[in-house]
């Protein structure tokens, strides 16, 4: 798959863009049939044509993809006509062909639409053999503006100024005049892979830095605006970054796209972007290699889709010893007729080639055998043995490991076949038997050590030793052996005997020998018994089932064995539909040499679904809690990337009602990992469909955790209805458990006093066209008598809307809106003075904090906000989430304030005596949720502390959240606010 859609991505890059021109000319005579020539005829008349071509590159060399060029009638000088036929785009090598009518005079003209960053001498460009090279070159766009700017690779960059932490001005198109290229880096302070990846690019740097430049910007936003130019200069300084680090205040990240980090381009000498790495480069030597590629001197242009292209792989520089030592080392001679070798006998050259040996060493005072490639990224080292078996003999090895968990991987393969993998970090020795052999043979049992070209953990090595033949009794730990569901081929491959196959009605699978017996796996993404190229996969696409072979090849491709899926009836019956479409229509068991098991040894227990948890089907069981336990037994581990996202719990109730679902993931730190949820209901095609999305907050969480990483649910469940609960870490390589609980809350017509807009605000396009900024996930409300109502979704008015003044919100962290004595509030600290803008604040309170000292409040700012010091305006990109800001300190200082209103603490202030207290009277809703009804409030009432929303104060409530984050929003004062969410089978809201 990784090169189908590369080779989707170089033909979507060739199409959509590309450099520029060099010109190449020729032509030859075609006879059509036609009668001859005749000196006075007009061109074309005879019916021959001339042939010409046309290639364009840029003065870089690279190849110019489709750009269009026209060819006119041409005469001393002047272009006439545009010639019939006389329009083609070049191709991926950068070439245009025409058929001309012979005897014409012709000239080509480049259309005027070259990409923007491209210029070229001349309008056209007459048609003669031997023309000379046309360059056409690129340099940095002299406009800075970003408007509309979406750059791809290929595109010259436009150029951009920033302040560096050491006060410096890095000009893009300045620094190019000095150096080959420039590596930009979006980043931030608090991101992991980051500072994964900083170290390793700062050594590269420090050889290439006479011809490199790196420029590292924090986009304000990505760090929630917590990072600043002095606060990333001490996290320079921490890791002893030497090149350049900026903060990206003009949204130059917006126009790459960057929607995670880190995030690396690269512009070369002529002005191109060249090179795009979305993740974390964690090599020094692929920083090396790119360095190198880009600074060399016989640097030829081309656009860098894939670091491989441009990082060759490190042969090895060792050999494996002789068969006799390593089994001297190794099996210490007990094995008799064993055989050694460096690599399979039907290794390709290239696999010889870069294929690095197992070698001998000591460990712990021991001899030992371990793969000769750490820390070498890329790499697989390989030791094949031949070893004869007799039928119920096992062969075993002791092992220690020193790898990086699930990324830098020993694999035993037994036959051609992945049997065993180890790695991690060991803390003890460890036996693994590695096959079980079912008849008298000689296996072949390859070890492969494949290191990526990520973090070397440990000592990046599996060391080996005491490899022995044992009886399958003294097998002592659970082991797993990999069997085909079809053996005994005949002499022309056919085979003879398939494995007896049973369904289990009650766990839904085909299993092998008996109902118990062990699972019925199909390997669909790699080798089988049925083909050993074409796999599963590939014989379904342009079916009539590809759909559903999609849908269990992302089961396989996600399963704790890789490729491989457990077998239920839909499966069988895709796997039918494959065999006879591709295989022998006559065998009834064809299906099965798609599939395999796996023989337990040292246990009594099967092996487990190696899909468990990524289909529905497969969903793990949930435990309901009771009321008040505030355990979490539901648990899910993650050990592997999963995507799409997470794994399934099914949950069926056997009451209606109101639940919770809350997680809990632990960081071992004191605090948690961020996790997100959904809940799901079945679709009738063992898939599942969303239904409820998006977190729902309640007052009572929030004041008592104040921690929101983890999920907090409610939704109205329908008893006898499943419903799949999908708990994730918000990162998707993060690994670890995580536990959850569901509580009922009550039955039908219950109420959660919950937040009124949990979710992220979005564009919606009317009827006309137009964008409306709008709440995703809030509720919709109506103004009822001066009082904010919750507006359902049958028209009914619900819950009144409640504004929380002295609780903690998720908007403005620990600060509230009101709060007695001399605890800090949103009052005090000058939010609602809407005379002021949120810079204006912040240049005040860093004056205060220097005692009124204005040269030293303009040096520390200064040093502060870089080019941000002294910008006045505020101006939304469009097309991207960028917003360009400024502080305007000097006007500030001056006086001259930016706020677009007047103050309104006052105007807060007065609503403090409405705040809601015990013993006080109230209206609400009633328990039917038809009316309202008067109720005295008691201890513990979640209104404790809120302020009934009217017009007015929501008006203040909106200037706030303008003022701060969510500018031009309607109904944006909702993220301040709660209501009594109404639960009920009709509306589970």
């Amino acid at each position: 798959m990784k090169k189908f859609n590369k080779a989707i991505a170089l033909t979507l890059v060739f199409l959509m863009l590309l450099p520029t021109l060099l010109f190449s000319l020729s032509s030859c005579t075609e006879d059509n049939g036609g009668n001859g020539g005749g000196g006075n005829k007009k061109p074309g008349a005879s019916g021959k044509t001339d042939t010409y071509t046309v290639t364009v590159v840029t003065n870089g060399g690279m190849p110019m993809a489709n750009l269009p060029i026209y060819v006119f009638e041409y005469d001393d000088g002047e272009l006439g006509d545009l010639v019939d036929g006389g329009y083609a785009a070049t191709d991926e090598k950068g070439t245009a062909t025409f058929k001309l009518p012979a005897g014409g005079s012709y000239a080509a003209n480049i259309d005027s639409s070259l990409p923007e960053g491209y210029t070229h001498e001349n309008d056209y460009y007459p048609l003669v053999k031997n023309l000379p090279p046309i360059v056409v070159t690129s340099k940095v766009i002299e406009e800075t503006s970003l408007t509309g700017v979406k750059y791809n690779m290929g595109d010259v960059i436009r150029d951009f100024t920033v302040t560096t932490t050491k006060q410096t001005q890095f000009k893009l198109s300045e620094v190019l005049k000095e150096k080959k290229a420039v590596l930009i880096n979006f980043w931030y302070d608090g991101c992991s892979w980051c500072e994964v990846e900083f170290p390793l690019m700062q050594k590269a740097y420090e050889q290439y830095q006479d011809d490199l430049a790196i420029i590292a910007l924090d986009p304000p936003h990505a760090s929630g605006n917590s990072d600043t130019l002095t606060s990333i200069a001490q996290y320079q300084a921490a890791l002893g970054l030497t090149f350049d680090v900026a903060m990206d205040y003009d949204g130059l990240y917006a126009a790459f796209g960057v929607d995670g980090y880190p995030f690396t381009a690269i512009v070369d000498r002529y002005g191109v972007i060249a090179f795009i790495e979305p993740g974390a480069i964690t090599s020094q030597r692929d920083f090396e290699c790119i360095f190198e590629h880009f600074t060399a001197e016989n640097y030829e242009q081309k656009l860098v889709f894939s670091r491989e292209d441009i990082v060759p792989k490190e042969k090895p520089n060792v050999s494996m010893p002789s068969s006799d030592d390593m089994s001297e080392a190794f099996d210490k001679g007990a094995i008799e007729d064993v055989e050694y070798l460096p690599y399979p006998e039907n290794s390709t050259a290239a696999e010889i080639e870069f294929s690095w040996p197992f070698i001998i060493g000591e460990l712990d005072g021991e001899s030992v055998v371990y793969n000769s490639n750490a820390n070498k990224e890329a790499s697989f080292a390989q030791m094949v043995i031949n070893v004869p078996l007799e039928a119920g003999e096992a062969l075993a090895f002791d092992y220690f490991s020193s790898t990086e968990l699930g990324s830098d991987i020993l694999y035993i393969i037994v036959d051609g076949k992945d049997i065993y993998s180890i790695s991690g970090e060991s803390t003890e020795w460890k036996t693994c038997y590695a096959y079980v052999a079912e008849e008298a043979d000689t296996y072949e049992v390859a070890f492969v050590y494949q290191k990526d070209n990520s973090d070397n953990v440990g000592d990046d090595t599996v060391y080996l030793r005491d490899l022995r033949i044992c009886a399958v009794a003294d097998i002592d730990s659970p082991t797993y052996i990999y069997r085909f569901a079809a053996t005994d081929p005949d002499r022309y491959g056919v085979y003879q005997s398939y494995a007896p196959i049973f369904y289990n009605e009650k766990d839904g699978y085909y299993h092998v020998d008996s109902v118990n017996g062990p699972l019925l796996l199909a390997n669909l993404m790699g080798y089988s018994r049925f083909s050993n190229e074409d796999y599963f996969y590939n014989m379904c696409l342009g079916t009539d089932y590809e759909a559903a072979a999609v849908r269990f090849c992302n089961y396989a491709s996600n399963s704790q064995i890789n490729g491989v899926c457990t077998v239920n009836a839909e499966l069988m019956e895709l796997l039918k539909k494959a065999a006879a479409d591709n295989g022998d229509k006559n065998n009834e068991n064809e299906w099965l040499k798609f599939c395999c098991y796996y023989d337990s040894y040292g246990t009594s227990e099967e092996l487990a679904d190696p899909i468990k948890g990524l289909a529905t089907f497969s969903a793990y069981d949930t435990v309901l809690s009771n009321k008040g336990d505030t355990s979490f037994p539901n648990k899910i581990t993650y050990n592997r990337v999963i995507m799409p996202r997470g794994l399934f719990s099914k949950f069926t109730p056997t009451v209606s009602g109101t639940y919770l679902i809350v997680s809990s993931a632990p960081d071992g730190k004191g605090g948690f990992i961020d996790c997100e949820a959904w809940i799901f209901t079945k679709d009738g095609i063992a898939q599942a469909a969303p239904w409820y999305t998006y977190l729902n907050i309640d007052k009572q969480n929030i004041d008592k955790d104040g921690d929101l990483s983890n999920v907090y649910m409610i939704a109205y469940l329908e008893a006898g209805k499943d419903y799949y609960i999908n708990v994730a870490y918000g990162d998707v390589y993060q690994e670890g458990t995580i536990g959850f609980r569901i509580e009922r809350l009550g039955g039908e017509g219950s109420y959660r006093f919950s937040l009124a807009s949990p979710s992220f605000h979005t564009s919606l396009e009317d009827s006309a066209g137009n964008l409306t900024e709008t709440i995703a996930g809030g509720i919709n409300v109506e103004l009822k008598d001066g009082i904010w109502r919750e507006k359902r979704t049958d028209g009914r008015l619900g819950s009144i809307i409640y504004a929380d003044f002295t609780g903690i919100t998720t908007i403005f962290g620990d600060k509230p809106i009101y709060a007695p004595g001399d605890k800090m509030d949103l009052v005090k600290a000058g939010a609602f003075n809407f005379a002021l803008s949120e810079h204006d604040l912040y240049v005040l309170n860093t004056l205060e904090k220097y005692n009124g000292d204005v040269d030293a409040t303009r040096a520390a700012l200064k040093a502060e906000l870089g080019e941000a010091y002294n910008k006045t305006y505020v101006d939304y990109v469009e097309g991207t989430e960028n917003i360009v800001t400024g502080y305007a300190v000097e006007e500030v200082l001056a006086g001259t304030y930016h706020g677009k209103g007047t103050d309104m603490s006052d105007f807060i202030l007065s609503y403090v005596d409405n705040i809601i207290k015990v013993g006080d009277t109230i209206t609400v809703v009633n328990d039917a949720g038809t009316g309202v009804e008067t109720i005295t409030v008691q201890a513990g009432d979640p209104r404790i502390g809120c302020v009934v929303v009217d017009e007015a104060l929501s008006n203040a409530l909106w200037k706030l959240m303008d003022k701060y984050v969510f500018e031009g929003v309607e109904y944006s004062w909702l993220k301040l606010c709660y209501y009594e969410q109404y639960f009920c089978a009709a509306t589970p809201n």
